[in-house]
């Protein structure tokens, strides 16, 4: 095919040939069969292909293939993060996703779960199906300090990390730090600017975790009447719950699921089955039923 191309300047790119292809064009410097196979890879663009391509991209080059890949994670990344691809990228591949700005609906508590995951699933296929928190550390590498851990809530970061030595004890100092004063020591190696497009959590106790820049948020019961403070006395029970966010009479997104009470006062987190972009100063309201 690569041949036929040289003599005639035309070749049948397919899917199934793109890829081949475009690594041989590559080192036959063929750069208009080259933009023949980006552009047939370009329209393969989806959640099972996205990593592939841009473990190729990467490898062989190819910017423009690079960036439509990572703008496709970027705004589908709980799909792209939960394919078997996802586990299989290069770590180069994996740095540049961690690296992006914009997370669609994904929280920092999410990146650091996921990476580890990866981890993991590398290191298992080198046959350490026990990897010690160094193993994983080291497995990381320069990815570990594209996770922007001072972005997390305290009580998240508080669980991820107590227990475990993937950070070292100056790293937690630093970002505890960072979370009780907002000093940032020049010690500390991790970013702390929030992604855009990341989970923040409303509750209606009147306490925000993260950054509502200049969006109000209104809550309304609905369905059957729920007394607070009686359900945090009683026992466990589970309710149905719908929760739909409004912007005027348009339904922005809707989520059914249940949530537990177990009688305390711990927040009940309820995570939007399709995350939404509030423009600033843009009115919503919350409407939630319980059954």
């Amino acid at each position: 095919m690569v041949f036929r191309y040289i003599y005639f300047e035309k070749a049948i790119v397919t899917a199934a040939t793109a890829l081949p292809l475009l690594y041989a064009a590559k080192k036959y410097l063929l750069t208009g069969l080259v933009a023949e196979c980006v552009t047939v890879l370009e329209k393969e663009l989806s959640v099972d292909t996205v990593c592939t391509l841009l473990d190729q991209s990467l490898s062989l080059g190819e910017i423009e293939l690079q960036q439509k890949s990572l703008n496709f994670i970027s705004t589908s990344t709980h799909r792209v993060f939960n394919t078997e691809g996802f586990v299989h990228l290069s770590h180069d591949a994996l740095e540049e996703i961690v690296s992006l700005d914009f997370l669609s609906g994904f929280s920092e508590r999410q990146v650091y779960e996921n990476c580890m995951r990866w981890a993991r699933h590398q290191l298992r296929e080198t046959g350490n199906d026990s990897p010690s928190d160094e193993d994983l550390r080291n497995k990381m590498g320069n990815v570990l300090y594209r996770i922007r851990f001072p972005t997390m809530t305290l009580e998240d970061f508080a669980e991820l990390t107590a227990q475990s030595a993937v950070l070292t004890l100056q790293e937690k100092y630093d970002v505890h730090v960072y979370m009780a004063v907002g000093t940032k020591l020049e010690s500390l190696k991790f970013g702390t600017k929030n992604r855009r497009g990341a989970n923040y959590v409303a509750n209606r106790f009147d306490r925000i975790h993260g950054e509502w820049r200049g969006i109000a948020i209104r809550t309304m019961h609905g369905g059957h009447s729920f007394d607070w403070h009686w359900a945090l006395r009683r026992e466990k029970s589970t309710h149905g719950v719908t929760l739909e966010v409004l912007r005027e009479n348009e339904t922005l997104s809707k989520t059914v699921t249940k949530m537990v009470s177990d009688g305390s006062r711990k927040l009940v987190k309820i995570q939007l089955e399709n995350p939404v972009h509030v423009q600033q100063y843009v009115h919503c309201c919350g409407c939630y039923n319980w059954t």
